[in-house]
């Protein structure tokens, strides 16, 4: 069993390294190198607490462990031996940077689920290497850091996961929802003018963080911050709350929001929103607040107009007549269309109204079973076959971009913006600031060649 501890200065050597010569000119995937496409895959998990063992379980259970987990990383050591004595995982790391240096070549894939801050650099460095990679949602922290994934995964023909794991649900109940749509069922797509998502639930903290506390036995806290600028640590940082604080999340709308917001793109065959606007509460400056109402205006193929809507905290989808939707859920997505209004989630798909669609027949399923989110991935992996991954990096980039701009904007208490992905600038300068973050001295995103 292996705990390493490898000096700052190797580290910065294999950096600066890596940064003149191509870091991919020397290191390619395991499976590319000696194998062939029925091995074992060699897997790293980088954050293994929390979500993090919650996607270690959901990988072994959908492959029968058919896979090799070659190496776990995690800043908290007494998590990381738990999770590793657990799955019986020989290579430990805290710094996912030694973890590259020292395992790369062996290496295939990397799954990551650290905290929303260092979800970027740490996919990116892992991309940098050649390696296919899953990454929980949102894609990271800012829309540069998303943009950079999106980039690393086309330009390397990566194999790449977003986990909105909602898509791959065992129900079903998402690719019954895109069938009944294309199908035609509640008009056609283009009449479709707006999209209603709501999420009940807060990262608010019940009081607001004061002070400091004292680190926690096991914990690296300067990894813990990774690339983002000291502050003094707060036990609040480790609380449910800490997807809702800036410097390590953007609050309830990008950690629940990309699993709704993925069936309405998917769904309509979205394209970047050019308007966006924000209504709820002042912003805190350390976290994001709940009760926003969001809307994104986007345009169908043919020019038709399209908004989509999310409500979070305790708000539901507003001017909706009673006989449209089932205001009783506390999650869904609304789809309004001409001849009549679908709303689905996790568990349900229904038409509305009810009288109207009883007894309507379900269209030919054009999606087959799904054999799970982290299993469609690595099949993709052993096949080549990036397209596969329904949740690839370069179709959740754009809208959890759009997802980051709406986080911001609420930050800065900016109401309404023009939106431009081409040059990933609003007209507002107080959101753009907030676009591209701030890396403290000693960490250096690598560059996508």
């Amino acid at each position: 069993m292996k705990l390493t501890t490898k000096t700052s200065v190797s580290r910065r050597r294999f950096l600066q390294t890596a940064s003149v010569i191509g870091i991919s000119s020397f290191f390619a995937p395991a499976i590319l190198a000696d194998k062939s496409p029925n091995s074992k895959l060699n897997i790293a998990v980088i954050g293994v607490g929390g979500r993090g063992g919650q996607n270690i379980a959901e990988l072994v259970a959908e492959t029968n462990g058919s896979e090799k987990l070659l190496a776990f990383c995690d800043v908290n050591a007494n998590t990381l031996a738990q999770q590793s004595d657990k799955y019986n995982v020989e290579h430990r790391y805290k710094d996912y940077r030694d973890l590259l240096e020292e395992k790369g070549k062996e290496l295939d894939a990397v799954l990551v689920a650290t905290l929303d801050h260092t979800h970027g650099i740490i996919a990116c460095s892992a991309m940098s290497l050649g390696l296919h990679c899953y990454c929980e949602k949102p894609l990271a922290n800012s829309v540069w850091e998303t943009r950079q994934m999106t980039d690393f995964a086309r330009k390397k023909n990566l194999c790449t996961q977003t986990g909105t794991q909602v898509r791959s649900w065992p129900s079903g109940h998402y690719y019954r929802a895109i069938e009944l749509i294309r199908s035609g069922a509640i008009g056609p797509v283009s009449d479709i003018a707006e999209v209603h998502v709501w999420c009940n639930g807060t990262y608010v903290p019940k009081e607001d963080p004061v002070g400091s506390s004292p680190i926690p036995d096991g914990l690296d806290y300067d990894l813990w911050l990774g690339p983002t600028p000291f502050r003094p640590f707060h036990h609040a940082w480790l609380s449910f709350s800490k997807y809702g604080f800036w410097h390590s999340g953007c609050g309830w709308i990008t950690g629940m929001g990309p699993h709704t917001i993925d069936l309405a793109w998917t769904a309509l065959n979205m394209t970047p929103p050019s308007l966006i606007e924000v209504e709820g509460p002042e912003p805190h400056p350390l976290y994001n607040r709940d009760k926003q109402h969001i809307i994104w205006t986007h345009q169908h193929a043919d020019g038709k107009p399209l908004k989509l809507h999310w409500y979070d905290g305790d708000r539901k989808p507003e001017g909706i007549p009673k006989d449209r939707m089932d205001s009783g859920q506390n999650a869904g997505v609304l789809f309004v269309g001409k001849n009549g209004s679908l709303q689905v989630h996790y568990g349900y798909h229904t038409l509305f109204p009810a009288e109207q669609f009883a007894g309507y027949p379900a269209p030919e399923p054009v999606y087959p079973p799904s054999v799970g989110h982290h299993r469609q991935w690595l099949e993709a992996v052993k096949a080549g076959k990036p397209e596969r991954c329904e949740c690839r990096f370069e179709y959740a980039g754009p809208y959890m971009e759009a997802i980051s701009v709406a986080a911001q904007m609420h930050r800065t208490a900016v109401k309404k913006v023009l939106w431009n992905p081409e040059t990933m600038q609003t007209d507002s300068e107080a959101v753009n600031k907030y676009l591209k973050p701030f890396f403290r001295d000693g960490w250096t995103f690598p560059a996508c060649d």
